[in-house]
């Protein structure tokens, strides 16, 4: 019984081994650039996102006088 515990023991230490060296072998950056410019650099996004939070605050600060 302690051998095959001990089988079971090395042959999930390898897999584990082997997902972690899959999932490191996935994390490897590609970087496609087509001239794109990403969103998060769009000055439109940001002034969009500024609105948002100043409406949100405006409706949370109105929620609480009531």
């Amino acid at each position: 019984m302690k051998k095959l515990n001990a089988i079971f023991a090395k042959g999930f230490v390898i897999f584990i081994l082997l997902f972690i060296n899959t999932i490191s072998y996935a994390q490897i950056d590609i970087d496609i650039d087509l001239g794109k410019q990403e969103w998060y650099e769009d000055p439109k996004v940001w002034i969009g996102v500024a609105i948002f939070l100043v409406i949100l605050v405006v409706i949370a600060r109105v929620g609480k006088k009531k």
